[in-house]
């Protein structure tokens, strides 16, 4: 005999092991809708008026997020939903991605602004990595750094007045110890800029399914046939993340809430951090006019290693 659901009683086909719901299909798409909206409103995420720049990876986290915005988006006719990729030049992996990003959009009714690290620094991600002189410094680096850079410039481009990522719960817990285990929590609150405090040159952020797991994501996606490219990054394997994940993954396995704990925890961090004076100064990099707390910004300083 089949476990009933937790929320109606019909039979259950999902275990969310962190809060021990028994759920079924019509249940997991209700609740997981219901989840995002708690944490936008609880976040103060997005206003009703809102021109709302999506990044779009091609994967299942970007797919469920702008297949949630798209329903709760619904009840607010003034809000404009604008999916964005960022197309780093990863030869047999991006181009994937894209068809499944393009795929998604086509079937939610919405245009898919893309942008290339080729047009926007020159090079692609893949001529980088085969052309560095520092190989202490791993492609996720680059990328990462040259990835932020490039969704602000998209996304003041497109007039957005806010810029939604994919980071479920296990990738936010997963950069809060990152971020502790380097002596860098301040990262934390920088790295989550809401529309409350905002930095002049940088459209803010927002995480609207930082509360859902992996597994949540998974089973939604594949309960409502969304369509999304599901291959690990090449340079993935590079990743210091990767040890982290490894070991959050056993602890949440074993003692389930392990992951919202973490976040619960980064997320008061963060909120001590905006209350504190800024210690560097704000200002714009000489080289490309981004904002930045130091000369040059961080991006600009890795370009410059292949004459950028």
């Amino acid at each position: 005999m089949s476990t009933p659901c937790s929320k109606c009683g019909k039979p259950a086909v999902y275990l969310r092991r962190y809060t021990m719901e028994q759920l079924c299909k019509s249940c997991l798409v209700k609740t997981t809708q219901l989840r995002v909206q708690k944490t936008i409103n609880k976040g103060k995420m997005l206003r009703e008026d809102d021109r709302i720049a999506v990044a779009i990876s091609g994967g299942k986290d970007s797919a469920v997020l702008l297949e949630i915005l798209v329903q709760i988006e619904k009840d607010y006719p003034r809000t404009e939903l604008a999916p964005l990729t960022i197309d780093e030049g990863i030869k047999g992996y991006r181009d994937r991605a894209l068809e499944a990003a393009r795929e998604l959009c086509s079937k939610l009714d919405l245009a898919l602004e893309v942008r290339t690290f080729k047009d926007l620094f020159g090079h692609s991600l893949d001529w980088i990595v085969e052309n560095r002189e520092n190989s202490s410094t791993g492609a996720c680096s680059y990328c990462g750094v040259l990835r932020r850079q490039a969704l602000n410039t998209a996304a003041l481009e497109i007039e957005a007045d806010v810029v939604v990522t994919g980071h479920n719960l296990d990738d936010e817990a997963q950069t809060v110890v990152m971020n502790v285990m380097r002596g860098d929590s301040r990262r934390i609150a920088r790295t989550n800029r809401s529309q409350e405090f905002p930095i002049p040159g940088l459209v803010p952020r927002a995480k609207p399914i930082k509360e859902l797991s992996e597994r949540d994501i998974v089973a939604y996606a594949y309960y409502l046939h969304l369509p999304y490219h599901d291959v690990t990054c090449p340079y993935a394997e590079e990743a210091y993340r990767n040890d982290i994940r490894t070991f959050l993954n056993e602890m949440e396995h074993k003692r389930p809430g392990t992951l919202l704990a973490i976040l619960r925890s980064g997320d008061a961090i963060a909120e001590i951090y905006e209350l504190l004076p800024q210690v560097a100064r704000i200002h714009k990099c000489v080289s490309c006019g981004m904002p930045t707390s130091k000369k040059i910004c961080k991006a600009c300083s890795l370009l410059a290693e292949f004459g950028g």
